[in-house]
């Protein structure tokens, strides 16, 4: 259960208010918002922790840098070259593992630039059959 940053505040008053006891304000928040006995939005542990993130930062928002990383500009531009060289020579199979392996990247990353970036699909990226 997610909560609000409003339901985070409630949570942290009764923890400051009773001398930093988490059972008590977890009690106190669950009486607050009229839910059931041992059910609530977070254990004992989630509470502690999310106070300690409070104390460091003062605040509730989630700190930058979380989820996926970006895909380098050098990547998708050696990418991009690799395939111009790939389709350009007639020896060569134009495939995202033959790319990846060159380039010495996971598959998935080179699939990634050239379906979402480069907009190549492997219809797309394959010679045309003789």
């Amino acid at each position: 259960m997610t909560l609000s940053l409003k339901d985070r505040a409630l949570l942290l008053k009764p923890f400051y208010k009773n001398g930093d006891c988490v059972a008590i304000a977890l009690k106190k928040f669950r009486t607050l918002m009229c839910l059931r006995t041992g059910s609530g939005p977070m254990t004992e542990f989630g509470l502690k922790k999310m106070t300690d993130k409070f104390e460091e930062s003062c605040s509730f928002d989630v700190k930058c840098g979380r989820g996926r990383k970006a895909i380098a500009s050098t990547s998708m531009e050696d990418v991009a070259t690799e395939l111009q060289e790939a389709s350009s020579s007639a020896l060569e199979a134009c495939s995202a593992r033959g790319i990846s392996q060159t380039l010495d990247m996971p598959v998935s990353t080179v699939r990634k630039i050239l379906q979402n970036i480069l907009q190549c699909y492997p219809f797309k990226i394959t010679h045309v059959q003789e």
